[in-house]
């Protein structure tokens, strides 16, 4: 592997929510096109394309690939990319390594999922359950959202961490929503709405979980010197630190039910690799599913002590320009979470944050960013570490 460094030289995404009207590949044809606008680049300089998606071999989704680099007028390599729920993650840090071990210098990472298609037919909770330990869970009757729930009552009993601390992570969430012009729902929900809904599998409420919806997301990475080559720009985001991780599938083989192992391992790795420590970060992006999901996030990637969390969220130390912004896209919960294209727009927001774009979400300080992207209840996580660098040309 050489030294070269690695950066996002453009990214683009659709808006997340209900599209009945398109395809897979148009959403994934849009968002890569977008982001080569982006790029100013011209597309016949992308080498490869690495496509991240969990339901793409469902029935006729299985070509969604191809398809889109056929809609885009490309002929390169394609490689596709299935990690679950973190799918978007895991295609992000193989093109990376693409570029790191020098057999490519410009790659075009995509997200996609089309769940719409899914849902009411009852075919998610199946998918879902692909996540999970299918037969020591899926089978025996439980599905994401009871999983996630002992997780949160683990959390309570342990910690006594309170409805309403968990309640404020979606009131937060969607209060960053609002101003994301891509976002499924752009709207605030009152505190009180998530404290007095019905219990779907206690202590979970309905307005709890994050969406299943459509939606695409892309980026381009390159080398420097593709960049100094290349681009008339030369501030640009530097990938500086990645880690993966994984744990036991079920959650009655893991060691403890109120940390993710693997996000911690993820953490240090992607720390170590980018030379700094937790307390760098200014601004995260992380995998709010669930309440309890943001929650076990910031401490397990050392935000805030174990078991501190939710007293952190109750204090407003995750708002935007508190102690560590977290979630300034709107997160999961309000962006929506197309699995494939979730990890890529967790990364988009990071993006845009360090270079300033973020409109009406922007950070004062910005100096280091990051997303942690998880499979199903945390079997496996992805932690990406990012900076802002000027390249010489």
């Amino acid at each position: 592997m050489n030294n070269e460094d690695v950066f996002i030289i453009g990214h683009g995404m659709t808006k997340f929510g209900e599209h009945f009207d398109k395809s897979p590949s148009s959403l994934a044809s849009q968002a890569l096109m977008e982001t080569v606008t982006n790029a100013q680049l011209e597309k016949e300089l992308i080498q490869s394309i690495f496509f991240g998606s969990l339901v793409t071999n469902t029935n006729s989704q299985a070509s969604v690939g191809a398809s889109c680099i056929r809609e885009c007028n490309l002929s390169i390599p394609l490689t596709r990319i299935e990690a679950g729920t973190a799918s978007g993650a895991a295609a992000f840090q193989q093109a990376f390594q693409g570029i790191r071990s020098g057999l490519f210098d410009c790659i075009a990472v995509v997200g996609v999922e089309k769940l719409s298609d899914f849902v009411n037919s009852s075919t998610i909770e199946k998918i879902l359950g692909t996540t999970i330990d299918y037969s020591w869970e899926f089978e025996m009757g439980a599905t994401l959202t009871s999983l996630y729930a002992l997780l949160t009552k683990a959390h309570m009993k342990e910690y006594q961490t309170t409805l309403e601390q968990l309640a404020l992570v979606p009131e937060k969430n969607h209060r960053n929503g609002v101003n994301n012009k891509n976002a499924q729902f752009q709207k605030e929900i009152p505190l009180e709405r998530f404290l007095s809904a019905k219990r779907i599998s206690e202590p979970i409420g309905r307005f709890d979980p994050a969406t299943h919806c459509d939606g695409a997301s892309a980026l381009i990475l390159a080398s420097s010197e593709f960049v100094s080559n290349n681009l008339k720009s030369n501030d640009l985001t530097e990938v500086l630190g990645l880690g993966h991780a994984s744990d036991h599938l079920a959650l009655h083989h893991r060691e403890s039910l109120t940390a993710l192992s693997a996000t911690q391992i993820a953490a240090k790795n992607a720390y170590d690799m980018a030379g700094i420590s937790s307390a760098d970060i200014n601004v995260a992006e992380v995998h709010d599913s669930y309440p309890i999901g943001e929650i076990l996030a910031i401490e397990d990637l050392g935000f805030f002590p174990k078991g501190e969390g939710g007293l952190a969220v109750e204090e407003g130390k995750t708002k935007i320009n508190s102690e560590v912004s977290i979630n300034t896209s709107g997160g999961l919960k309000s962006r929506g979470d197309p699995f494939g294209a979730t990890g890529i727009a967790q990364i988009i927001e990071i993006v845009e944050q360090l270079t300033g774009q973020a409109d009406k979400r922007q950070v004062d300080d910005h100096n280091f960013g990051l997303t942690q992207n998880v499979l199903g209840t945390g079997a496996m996580a992805y932690v990406n570490v990012f900076g802002k660098k000027e390249v010489k040309k």
